[in-house]
């Protein structure tokens, strides 16, 4: 696929390197394309760097990693008719830290992929990525076997476009339902984030057992 990911940070970073290992045609968006480092990630991944507008066109698929609190103002930048009709997966969390202690700026009756869907009315938003760190979104190697990324959209295809994406590159997948199970995966990153800060460990991955399989 051709693949846009707007975020040129670690997550952003790590999702665009993995997909381009695996053969897929990548711009990662930022919003300093001549940076250095990026030019050197470039080299050496073979994906191009470009601004968020140019790397959402690009995208049949284009991935949100950025930080919470810059989505939407991103989004906006861009405008939404750079992403209507394509699948959206939003990887973003809405996270913020109150002294040592981790929270959501958005929570119980809305999400930020909620919000998202909301900013880009005519895309196809699907909720994942976002329960796992960065290290790996992309082939995880765990001794318990393949972790289970929770997802959530409101438009089946997209969801299947995904999960198809997620099965290539090594994972299982749980379908939560509508984007307004954003709610209950964003709160999910809080339990990840607290587990990883209580055992100074940050290579932990969800696994959904199943008694039919």
């Amino acid at each position: 696929m051709r693949i846009g990911v707007l975020g040129s940070g670690q997550v952003g970073q790590a999702l665009g390197r993995g997909w381009a290992r695996h053969g897929h045609d990548l711009v990662l968006g930022t919003g300093d394309p001549q940076r250095t480092q990026l030019q050197e990630w470039a080299g050496e991944t073979g994906a191009q760097v470009a601004g968020f507008a140019n790397a959402a066109r690009h995208g049949e698929l284009v991935a949100l990693a950025l930080l919470g609190t810059a989505t939407l103002d991103v989004l906006d930048q861009v405008g939404p008719d750079a992403f209507a009709g394509k699948v959206v997966v939003d990887a973003t969390n809405p996270l913020t830290f109150e002294g040592s202690r981790p929270g959501l700026f958005v929570g119980h009756t809305d999400s930020l992929g909620e919000q998202v869907q909301r900013a880009v009315p005519d895309a196809r938003v699907v909720k994942a990525y976002n329960t796992v760190g960065n290290a790996l979104m992309v082939d995880p190697q765990l001794p318990g076997g393949p972790p289970t990324m929770f997802l959530a959209g409101d438009d089946d295809e997209a969801k299947q476009t995904v999960v198809d994406l997620l099965a290539a590159t090594g994972w299982d997948s749980a379908d939560l339902g509508d984007i307004s199970a954003a709610r209950e995966l964003e709160a999910m990153c809080l339990a990840w984030v607290k587990y990883g800060a209580r055992t100074g460990t940050w290579n932990h991955a969800f696994r959904l057992l199943r008694a039919d399989r």
